[in-house]
């Protein structure tokens, strides 16, 4: 009888130190799915958007390189600026992002201050990239500039394709 009380014992102890394991099972499983899912989120998106590099001169600052990322999404043109700093990348949303051909347009915020809003109009340059000043709604006269490169000077599969793209249009060349 001791023996079969024992053997109780030790199930009940091995269903309850079983568990807790099967419960960190499914939390990392949930865990690695969740990894998945934002990786194949991060692919989508580099698949639709655009990487360009620029500057960024703040009112009586020096000159800082940036970056931007461009995506066509579902519901429009979505864009952020992203500054290095320290080894440190922050991503920066543009918000009320619009282009024509000549022209830039876009409103951002700097990190931890909503109500500092910058508003941005970058014109085409000769170069294909963009230039423009940018004021900020708390100090008028405040102004800054940047720059964004050329698409074709960042990417340079971009000028190929843009060349096929043509040559598709108008199939007299061959």
């Amino acid at each position: 009888m001791r023996k079969l009380v024992l053997a109780a014992v030790a199930m009940m102890v091995m269903a309850i130190v079983a568990a807790p394991s099967s419960v960190a099972q499914e939390a990392e499983k949930a865990e690695k799915a969740e990894a998945t899912e934002k990786m194949e989120k991060m692919e989508k998106m580099k698949e639709r958007s655009h990487m360009m590099k620029g500057t960024m001169t703040a009112p009586g600052e020096e000159t800082v390189k940036i970056g931007y990322v461009l995506a066509k999404e579902e519901q429009g043109a979505k864009g952020w600026i992203v500054v290095e700093e320290d080894g440190e990348k922050t991503k920066i949303e543009m918000r009320d992002l619009a282009m024509d051909g000549d022209y830039f347009n876009y409103n951002w915020s700097p990190p931890e201050e909503a109500d500092l809003v910058i508003t941005c109009s970058l014109k085409k340059q000769s170069d294909g990239g963009f230039a423009g000043d940018c004021t900020d709604n708390q100090e008028e006269g405040r102004t800054g500039q940047m720059t964004m490169a050329p698409m074709e000077a960042m990417n340079p599969c971009a000028a190929e394709m843009k060349e096929k793209k043509m040559k598709e249009k108008d199939p007299s060349d061959g």
